[in-house]
């Protein structure tokens, strides 16, 4: 899954968040609002995940190559 297809399903669960705390009245505890943050929390550390696994490749591929601090 592209980076920028993730972004626009993070923007899009972001408003549907804000509307749907605005539909029950900002009651931040009911089950639709937790459902749709959760799934928010989700997508945004799987991007997490994959950014930090991103950036710690080439610092591995470099010990593994014996080329660590060159």
């Amino acid at each position: 899954m592209a980076m920028n297809s993730i972004s626009g399903q993070i923007e899009t669960l972001r408003q549907k968040l804000l509307e749907t705390v605005d539909s029950y009245r900002g009651d931040f505890l009911h089950p639709n609002v937790l459902r749709i943050s959760q799934e928010l929390d989700t997508l945004i550390v799987n991007v997490q995940r994959r950014k930090q696994h991103q950036a710690q490749s080439p610092a591995a591929a470099s010990r593994e190559s014996g080329h660590a601090g060159l």
